[in-house]
């Protein structure tokens, strides 16, 4: 009986700590940036739905080659509580991504991150690199590089699913 206890006992702590140990969501860093268009985007615009925010440029070769799927992404989820926001990084001219996203068809909102504040403080060095957010605007997930989309979109799917 004694063994028995000391095995529980040792099983509850147990349980606390990993409990404890385990990293929860964080929520998203503030940020606050004017789309192409003047409309001020923020960390409000975060409230009750999923977001994927995709900072790139275009003349990196990795975005251009994620950009098809990420509007088709946003084309997919069109209607849900789900959104695409794409922050352009200061490395091509503001000139170059309003192009791009012209010629692109890209219907969600392009912001240009001037001086890389909102880059920074999502902490990105490399590109393309997307943020998943849930709708509670806990950062869930950061992708270096082109995500595999085939999980992302369970991923997704999962996170509208729940309350």
């Amino acid at each position: 009986m004694k063994k028995l206890l000391s095995l529980l006992a040792a099983l509850l702590i147990g349980g606390l700590i990993a409990y404890l140990l385990i990293p929860k969501n964080q929520a998203a860093p503030a940020f606050s940036l004017q789309d192409l268009n003047g409309k001020t985007i923020d960390n409000s615009s975060l409230n009750g739905k999923v977001t994927f925010i995709n900072f790139w440029f275009p003349s990196c070769p990795g975005c251009v080659s994620e950009m098809p799927k990420v509007i088709k992404m946003s084309n997919d989820y069109q209607g849900k509580p789900f959104q695409v926001l794409g922050i352009a990084v200061p490395v091509d001219p503001i000139e170059s991504v309003r192009a791009y996203a012209e010629t692109r068809q890209m219907h969600f909102p392009v912001m240009f991150d001037t001086g890389n504040v909102v880059s920074k403080a999502f902490n990105t060095s490399v590109y393309p690199t997307s943020v998943l957010i849930n709708k509670k605007g806990e950062v869930l997930k950061t992708f270096v590089g082109e995500p595999d989309f085939q999980v992302l979109y369970q991923t997704i799917d999962s996170e509208l699913a729940k309350d």
